[in-house]
């Protein structure tokens, strides 16, 4: 028997909060792809935070993946992780943030960004058979300047320049 449940008027976003003008656009992506939800695994990021990711990576997945996920710029936080891998983890976790503090973090990942909202979607959270759709919505949404999609990326990565949506450059939200 086929299921009549209807879409909530709003979808609902679970896992890691938004500001306001991201969650609405999410939102309008999930609308036009017909799904009522979705998962929200990663934000905005402090230089720490994203060195503490980086160095989580590094740990479970080896070095060779966190280069093949970043450019050249987080090839250079990485080689810090294998120069110093011996290194108690706090420690090597400074110095990684240091060099992403050096190089300059809007480099190294969009998710440390000030001027876009960058957020991961975890593709769990989106029904297999919705993918597609979901994509659609993604390419077809105005404001969104970039996806990263699976399998390049672990997740459904989307950057929005914060003036697509009247959001402030400077804004650290």
């Amino acid at each position: 028997m086929r299921s009549t449940q209807s879409l909530p008027d709003e979808p609902v976003l679970e896992g890691v909060q938004l500001p306001d003008p991201a969650a609405g656009i999410l939102k309008d992506i999930l609308k036009v792809a017909g799904l009522a939800a979705a998962t929200v695994t990663s934000a905005h990021r402090t230089p720490a935070d994203q060195a503490r990711v980086m160095y989580e990576n590094c740990v479970s997945k080896g070095a060779a993946y966190n280069e093949a996920l970043y450019c050249v710029a987080g090839d250079r936080v990485v080689e810090v992780f294998e120069a110093n891998q011996d290194q108690p983890r706090d420690a090597v976790i400074q110095l990684m943030t240091d060099k992403i503090l050096e190089i300059g973090p809007e480099h190294i990942s969009m998710h440390m960004s000030d001027t876009h909202y960058t957020f991961d979607v975890a593709p769990s959270s989106i029904p297999v058979a919705k993918h597609a759709a979901f994509v659609a919505a993604v390419l077809g949404n105005k404001a969104v300047s970039k996806l990263i999609q699976p399998p390049r990326d672990p997740a459904f990565h989307i950057e929005i320049p914060k003036t697509a949506v009247g959001g402030s450059a400077d804004a650290t939200n």
